[in-house]
């Protein structure tokens, strides 16, 4: 049984004890800090001398000195072991480590076939049985084909006391409209205890290029989001009318942001609309993918660091729209950003066809 421990024991790698004698090899940040942020329990375990983490779908133990972590029982190699900061006492944890513990992927509803998939390989990866897959999929046999798609939980939902139409559909990312078609409803009315099948969203077509790039935001840590691409924008340096160039994803203040693909940071610090920002130029230096209004960095972002996909880099913030350090003239959000660097005045390209390719892989 897990015992919380006060709050000191919380804070340290092992109560009382000093810093690990393993060396660190990639930036780290604090364990606690980083999963707190995505709603996660952090707690220490005095009897097995283990720190434990929870967050919805996973379950992840850690302990000092060591690089290997268990998700869901099952070991992980971590690139750097988990170490103590002899100044602080906290738990540090490699940057790159962070996204592949915190994934979930049994959250996902849907999964769409890739080349090479097979229907155990698919089961393996989201916990389930192949019976199960077949069974919520109403597929007859083993054979599936690139760009179909495999449902990885049940498509019916029981409507609940409160919810709506409205908020099924938020919350599953389809519409009312599909939700209603599904079920053949004339009205958005429905009654506790009602099952309804929650269609998939439509396919999303694989991009040209960097289709194996990642969501820069974890599962279950933003809202669902649109094509806010060409929106218009009243501020501007100039107080001239000005177009979005890239697509804001909702999210808590403080939620990691992570790399979307491997790059060199070509600029980082303050701009007057995108806050403390950041611009990673892609391997083939020909594109830029740019993160904006963030509340920090990650450990060893600096202007010229090489980073890797999945990377911590950031925080979501609120920051911009003024000099250097404003904040909180619009909701916390990451702006996602896609450019032509091999142009003079790098020409700004819609990333909204990338995130939702990376989001339902």
């Amino acid at each position: 049984m897990k015992k919380t421990a006060s709050a000191l024991c919380i804070a340290a790698v092992l109560c009382g004890a000093g810093a690990s004698a393993a060396s660190a090899s990639s930036p780290t940040v604090s364990l606690r800090n980083v999963f707190r942020t995505m709603d996660a329990s952090v707690d220490w375990n005095a009897s097995t001398k283990q720190i434990e983490v929870n967050r919805e779908g996973v379950q992840l133990v850690f302990r000092s000195g060591s690089n290997i972590a268990y998700k869901n029982g099952v070991p992980v190699t971590m690139d750097t072991p988990i170490r103590t900061d002899p100044k602080t006492n906290l738990a540090m944890i490699s940057v790159y480590a962070v996204y592949p513990l915190a994934k979930d992927y049994h959250s996902e509803r849907h999964y769409i076939v890739q080349a090479g998939d097979t229907l155990s390989g698919i089961a393996k990866k989201y916990g389930v049985t192949v019976a199960k897959l077949k069974a919520w999929s109403g597929l007859s046999g083993d054979l599936i084909v690139p760009g179909e798609h495999i449902f990885t939980m049940d498509p019916n939902y029981v409507v609940e006391a409160g919810d709506t139409l409205y908020g099924i559909a938020a919350k599953y990312e389809t519409t009312v409209a599909a939700i209603k078609q599904a079920n053949n409803l004339t009205s958005n009315l429905i009654a506790l205890g009602q099952l309804l099948y929650i269609p998939p969203e439509k396919s999303v077509p694989k991009p040209a290029a960097f289709a194996d790039g990642q969501f820069p935001l974890l599962n279950d840590t933003y809202t669902p989001f649109g094509n806010t691409y060409g929106d218009a924008r009243s501020f501007s340096l100039n107080q001239t009318a000005r177009v979005h160039e890239g697509n804001d994803i909702e999210a808590p203040e403080s939620t990691p942001v992570f790399s979307a693909y491997d790059g060199k940071v070509v600029r980082k610090g303050w701009s007057t609309l995108g806050g403390w920002r950041l611009s990673i130029e892609t391997p083939d230096k020909k594109h830029v993918f740019y993160y904006a209004h963030l509340s920090a960095y990650a450990a060893g972002i600096t202007n010229g660091s090489i980073v890797k996909k999945s990377q911590l880099i950031g925080y979501v913030g609120s920051t911009g729209y003024g000099p250097a350090g404003t904040r909180g003239k619009f909701i916390p959000h990451l702006h996602f950003g896609f450019y032509n660097s091999a142009t003079a005045n790098w020409k700004a390209m819609n990333p909204y066809a990338y995130l939702k390719w990376w989001e339902k892989q």
